[in-house]
C-alpha cells in the first residue's frame, strides 16, 4: 500500500517516518512541499499530514476528491484541523486524528501557566531581573490553588488531563461541556449552556474546548463580566475562542486577576498588538505540546496503528465527525 506524508511540519518527523516504514505491506513516500505532495497523491490509498492553510488545504482536498483519487483514509498529526476545516474536510473517507497524543504534555503546561500566575512568578522573575530581593513585592499578590473551584470548559481529553493535575492540588474541579460531562475526576459536570453562570462560580478557568463557529469568541466582554471577580484564565486551545480585545479589558479593570495563553488570534501575535500591554498576563508562543519524546512516540504510533487496521479491513480509531 503506497501511503505518502507530508512533512510540512516537524512534528514528531523522525518518529512518523521510522514508525510508518516499520508497517509490513507499506510503501512510504514522504514529501514536504505541497507541488511534491500533489505530484506523488496518484496511486496513494493512504494520506498522513498536520494542518495546513486554508488555501493549501483546499487543494489537497480537491485532490483527493477528484474521481480518479486513490486515497481511502487520511490521518492528521495535529489537533488542530482549522484549515482544512476551513476548506472543508472530504466527507467520502475516513478522517482520523492523534486522539491524546499530546494531552498529558498540554495539560502541564495549563497548570505551570496557572501555578505561576496564583504565585506571581512573573514578579519574582522582575525582582530576580533588578537583584532586588522584595518580598512584599512578590508575596502580597500570592495565592494557592488549594481548595479552590477550577471550572475546565470542554472536557475532552486535554481537560481530563487537566482534571488529574488539578485534583492532585487539592482543587474542586467543574467540567463543561456541550453535554454535561460525568467523570470520576469531577466533582461537577455542566453544559455550555451554563458556561457563564459556572464563571461565576469558578476561581480558575481552563480552556480546552475546540474552536468551531459556533465557540468562536465564546469568551467575550459578557463571559468576562460573568467571571467571578479575581479569577484567572488559561487558554491552551485556540486563540479565536477569546475576544482578545475583551480579555485586555477585563485584565486592566482587575476583573481578571491573571491570564496564561499559550495560544493567540493572529499566531504569530504581531509586535504591535496590544495584547502584549495588558497588566498580569503571560504569552507562550504556542509550544504547549513540545517537548515530550512520550507524545511524539504517542503521535507516530497512532498513524501506524491506524494504517494496520486500514490495511486489515477494520475499522479505524478516533475518527472526526
Amino acid at each position: 500500500m503506497k501511503v505518502v506524508y507530508w512533512a510540512r511540519m516537524k512534528l514528531a518527523k523522525p518518529q512518523v517516518i521510522a514508525t510508518l516504514e516499520a508497517v509490513q505491506g507499506s510503501h512510504l513516500t514522504v514529501v514536504e512541499s505541497l507541488h511534491d505532495l500533489l505530484a506523488a497523491l496518484p496511486g496513494a490509498e493512504a494520506l498522513v499530514l498536520a494542518d495546513a492553510p486554508p488555501d493549501d488545504a483546499r487543494k489537497v482536498v480537491e485532490a483527493v476528491s477528484s474521481p480518479d483519487a486513490t486515497v481511502r483514509w487520511m490521518h492528521f498529526l495535529t489537533a488542530g484541523r482549522e484549515g482544512f476545516e476551513i476548506a472543508g474536510l472530504p466527507t467520502h473517507i475516513p478522517v482520523s486524528y492523534p486522539a491524546g497524543a499530546v494531552s498529558p504534555t498540554v495539560a502541564e503546561h495549563a497548570m505551570a501557566l496557572l501555578l505561576a500566575m496564583v504565585r506571581c512568578l512573573p514578579v519574582a522573575i522582575e525582582r530576580q531581573t533588578a537583584r532586588e530581593w522584595s518580598r512584599e513585592k512578590v508575596s502580597g499578590g500570592a495565592t494557592t490553588l488549594e481548595g479552590k473551584r477550577l471550572a475546565i470548559v470542554g472536557y475532552g481529553q486535554i481537560g481530563r488531563e487537566i482534571a488529574k493535575r488539578a485534583r492532585a492540588f487539592g482543587m474542586t474541579i467543574i467540567g463543561v461541556s456541550r453535554r454535561a460531562p460525568q467523570d470520576e475526576l469531577l466533582d461537577e459536570g455542566r453544559t455550555l449552556a451554563d458556561l457563564h453562570a459556572v464563571l461565576g462560580e469558578a476561581d480558575a478557568i481552563a480552556v480546552a474546548i475546540a474552536q468551531t463557529p459556533e465557540t468562536h469568541h465564546l469568551f467575550d466582554d459578557a463571559a468576562f463580566a460573568a467571571c467571578r471577580k479575581g479569577a484567572y484564565l488559561v487558554n491552551i486551545a485556540r486563540g479565536g475562542l477569546i475576544d482578545q480585545a475583551a480579555l485586555a479589558r477585563a485584565l486592566a479593570s482587575g476583573q481578571l486577576a491573571g491570564a496564561g495563553l499559550d495560544v493567540t488570534d493572529p499566531e504569530p501575535l504581531p509586535s504591535d498588538d496590544p495584547l502584549w500591554e495588558a497588566p498580569n498576563l503571560i504569552i507562550s508562543p504556542h509550544y504547549a505540546g513540545g517537548g515530550s519524546a512520550a507524545s511524539l512516540a504517542r503521535l507516530a504510533d497512532g498513524a501506524a496503528a491506524n494504517l494496520r487496521r486500514l490495511m486489515a479491513g477494520k475499522q479505524l480509531e478516533h475518527l472526526v465527525t
